[in-house]
């Protein structure tokens, strides 16, 4: 099921998006590399709208970890303005998955990559 509609006139979320409490997330390079910290602001099936807590360079695509659940998907950009980011969850048979050690690491209370 597609996460957006072409109708650019219309909601193009296909999937309702759900609010979340602060939630609060790691953005991580593919190659596994930290990039910086983020909060979740709202998620739908397909993707989520998060804001970044340090302005950083980010790329296209990235592993978004969440620290509630202890996981990562792979996030494309759909959107930025300012420090939000509208990502779309996406799967890539080619990117390599986090380690399990970078995974722990992710989501320890001080961690260092």
């Amino acid at each position: 099921m597609p996460f957006y509609q072409t109708n650019s006139n219309a909601e193009k979320r296909v999937e309702q998006r759900k609010r979340t409490r602060l939630r609060s997330g790691k953005l991580v390079a593919l190659d596994g590399h930290f990039l910086t910290e983020c909060h979740f602001q709202n998620l739908a099936g397909g993707g989520a709208k998060i804001r970044v807590v340090s302005q950083t360079t980010v790329p296209s695509r990235f592993w978004l970890f969440d620290d509630q659940y202890s996981g990562a998907l792979i996030a494309e950009v759909v959107w930025r303005q300012d420090m939000e980011l509208g990502v779309r969850f996406v799967e890539d048979p080619d990117v390599t998955p986090l380690t399990d050690t970078i995974l722990r690491t992710l989501a320890g209370k001080y961690y260092s990559l």
